[in-house]
């Protein structure tokens, strides 16, 4: 029965010695280890499984003998805890048993030979409580003895009161005491259920780009190509400065000749005049030839104002904002056509592009914070304006409402032209609405709930 054990050592000697040495177990890594190597100074056996109970039917490993590191995806620790799970199921591990693989299903019946053999012996393990808390599996080729299974019902005891008191006291609190448990859960719940009512803001982040308030748009005073443009994007220009002038050659040319038909025009006058004395007929080439003399003087006079806007200045002081200076150099642009604006540097505003999908309800005062790509650490506070009832596609092909936000009194703009995210705080609503909206919508532009 006793294999390595010295003749003067009775076996209730022997197991109070192991009791000792599992008692006094500092942690539960020596417990473990205690546990499936002590016993065989007693009893003979090739190797033994501690498992630890985790579920209504189910047990986990925890350790096994003359094996230091515990692999869990071994086929044995695998195969071990399935047996226990299918043997858990017919209620077969209440008490001390040898099992077999007889009592297995069919799935598991053919596994048994390739890792254990007839002999394997189930001791349950229970806290003082009579809460199971796991047990302990010994195999071997032979045979098991009455008296060793009396030994090892003894030792049981030992090995789960020591495993309870090892056990964290939050822990042995919980498991010993299901009413406090279940109050804990109670009040888990009703704080969780709290803190989901708590009202927040809804909040949306969108693209936004510092642009002009009521810029001034700088366009094309006449059909023509462009020569020059004489400030640089952004360039602080005065009243009076000039901006860009067109190609004059060809208004020169149209203002010569309209001054030559006015000259022609003024000699056939003078001449039909002369010869208007005592002539009705001539008296009637007068006054054809007076129309046609005002008719070139109209057009000597569009003619001189043509050349007249062949340069174009700022009307007001402020910054010129345009693209690349080169994309309008000798381009024909046509009356009316924008070549840029001149925008106040004080007077700034935030034009944000809020995706449909993002899309929440927003009032004329909401807050709005800004984050600029270029100090993302800081934000920069303004106060929603208006927003547009009609979504419009963006320049990344995004369909967007698009919003303009004013900086605070207080607040210096930044400059025209940075980019940056928006901020936007809603109305307050439950955080459990908050942190399910999007999901809550796509469910239903699925489902089309």
């Amino acid at each position: 029965m006793v294999e390595n054990s010295a003749p003067s050592e009775t076996p209730w000697a022997l197991l109070m010695g192991i009791e000792r040495s599992i008692r006094h177990a500092p942690d539960l890594v020596s417990f473990r280890f205690a546990v499936v190597s002590e016993p065989r100074r007693l009893i003979a056996y090739q190797q033994a499984v501690l498992v630890a109970k985790n579920g209504a039917s189910a047990f986990r490993v925890i350790s096994v003998s003359n094996v230091p590191t515990l692999d869990r995806n071994a086929p044995y620790i695998r195969f071990v805890e399935r047996v226990l799970k299918a043997l858990g199921k017919q209620d077969s591990l209440e008490k001390a048993s040898v099992v077999s693989a007889a009592q297995l299903p069919e799935n598991l019946r053919g596994d048994w030979p390739e890792f254990w053999p007839e002999a394997v012996l189930w001791q349950p393990l229970k806290a003082p409580d009579g809460r199971d808390m796991g047990g302990l599996i010994l195999v071997r080729t032979h045979p098991w003895q009455t008296a060793e299974l009396v030994l090892l019902d003894q030792l049981a005891d030992t090995v789960g009161h020591a495993w309870h008191s090892l056990q964290k006291p939050s822990a042995r609190l919980r498991k010993s005491r299901p009413g406090l448990r279940k109050a804990l859960g109670l009040v888990a719940v009703l704080v969780t259920l709290a803190v989901l009512a708590f009202p927040v803001s809804q909040s949306v982040i969108a693209p936004a780009d510092v642009i002009a308030h009521d810029p001034v748009p700088v366009a094309a005073p006449i059909n023509g190509v462009i020569r020059e443009v004489n400030v640089r994007p952004n360039a602080e220009v005065a009243a009076g400065d000039m901006l860009f002038s067109f190609e004059d050659a060809e208004l020169r040319a149209n203002y010569d000749v309209a001054l030559r038909s006015v000259d022609e025009a003024r000699a056939e006058l003078r001449r039909a005049a002369q010869q208007a004395f005592g002539d009705a007929k001539g008296r009637a080439e007068v006054a054809l030839r007076q129309a046609r003399l005002a008719l070139r003087e109209e057009q000597a006079q569009y003619a001189a104002y043509q050349l007249s806007q062949v340069e174009v200045r700022a009307p007001i002081d402020g910054i010129a904002v345009f693209g690349d200076p080169n994309r309008w150099r000798g381009r024909p642009v046509s009356t009316g056509e924008q070549v840029m604006s001149l925008a106040r540097p004080d007077q700034a505003e935030l034009a944000i592009f809020i995706p449909v999908s993002d899309a929440i309800n927003l009032e004329p005062g909401a807050e709005v914070r800004l984050f600029l790509d270029v100090d993302p650490l800081h934000s920069i506070p303004a106060a929603l304006e208006l927003s547009s009832y009609q979504p419009v596609k963006t320049a990344d092909g995004v369909l967007a409402y698009r919003a303009i936000a004013r900086f605070a009194d207080e607040t210096a703009p930044p400059r025209i032209g940075l980019k940056g995210s928006a901020k936007l705080l809603g109305d307050k609503v439950p955080l459990v609405l908050f942190l399910l909206r999007r999901p809550l919508v796509a469910l239903r532009q699925k489902i089309g709930w």
